[in-house]
């Protein structure tokens, strides 16, 4: 059905791969030419089924990444469970971050992306959970200028939520996805108070990482301070035990400081929902972005 090309990444779950599709199958018509094929062994089909599921639930928002369904393969005897999902062509936030330092109009569109995205989900009474630079993809966007008309056709990538893995619904505490309670979700650095000191996962918890994640693309550094000798229960500690809040500098834009406030509150009841966020200066202004977009193609 499918032709692997080359490996993507790899993961606790098993590794993802780029595929081209291939043109003669008419049961896949609508699939794109290229697509990305996310495989785990046969241990792993509950968390693959769940993820299908949330896929299928959650689909309908231009901010959750795709998924155009499931197959199960077979190598060296063992039973391979796969799911075809789009193609991030410009990788993860990560990968971006990793490689250069980000605008601030950058960091206000993929803000406001994430955002749309976590917001339809949490309507829809789910939360991520895992929210993180890795786990928030980057498809299309590009610049062409037309040497008949010489204007510039700007167009900027699209903000995807993918992996589903830790997602649960709003307001329950029991084991409905499988996973025990008392169970910690997500990633330590992107992890809110409230989950390290009570496993409590809401939406106001997605709002925290939102406040991490943001945080890391205008500094380039994780929010919370540590090197490859950190050990995950000091950082947990630092998290849920004490009074700490991830740092701001100083020299971050005023709206950019006052909405990373709004997120990293330690009282979750305090913290502004994604809604109220989408409202903020710092993401709404839409008219700013698109002309610091136009300076940057012009001068940089």
């Amino acid at each position: 059905m499918m032709k692997i090309s080359r490996p993507l990444g790899r993961g606790s779950f098993g590794f993802v791969s780029l595929a081209v599709s291939q043109p003669n199958d008419e049961s896949i018509l609508d699939l794109p030419s290229l697509v990305a094929i996310k495989s785990a062994e046969v241990y792993q089909l509950h968390s693959f089924q769940k993820e299908c599921n949330l896929h299928a639930i959650l689909h309908d928002s231009p901010h959750i990444l795709r998924c155009f369904g499931s197959f199960i393969s077979e190598k060296n005897g063992v039973l391979i469970y796969n799911m075809v999902l789009e193609y991030a062509s410009g990788g993860s936030l990560a990968d971006t971050i990793r490689t250069s330092g980000l605008p601030d109009y950058r960091v206000r569109w993929y803000t406001r992306g994430l955002l749309k995205g976590l917001s339809h989900i949490h309507k829809l009474g789910y939360v991520h959970c895992d929210i993180k630079p890795h786990n928030i993809l980057l498809v299309g966007g590009m610049s062409l200028s037309s040497l008949n008309t010489r204007r510039t056709m700007l167009t900027q990538e699209t903000v995807k939520i993918a992996d589903f893995g830790q997602t649960k619904k709003a307001g329950k505490m029991g084991t409905d996805d499988g996973q025990q309670d008392g169970g910690l979700r997500g990633s330590p650095l992107f992890m809110a108070p409230e989950s390290v000191l009570h496993q409590e996962y809401e939406p106001y918890s997605d709002t925290w990482a939102v406040g991490c994640t943001v945080l890391q693309m205008i500094t380039g550094k994780p929010a919370w301070k540590c090197d490859s000798e950190t050990e995950t229960c000091a950082i947990l500690y630092q998290i849920g035990f004490t009074e700490k809040v991830p740092e701001i500098p100083s020299w971050v834009s005023e709206e950019g400081r006052d909405f990373l406030r709004k997120c990293l509150v330690r009282d979750p009841k305090s913290r502004w929902s994604t809604d109220m966020l989408l409202s903020h200066p710092f993401v709404s202004s839409r008219v700013m972005m698109r002309e610091a977009m136009k300076k940057e193609l012009r001068f940089g």
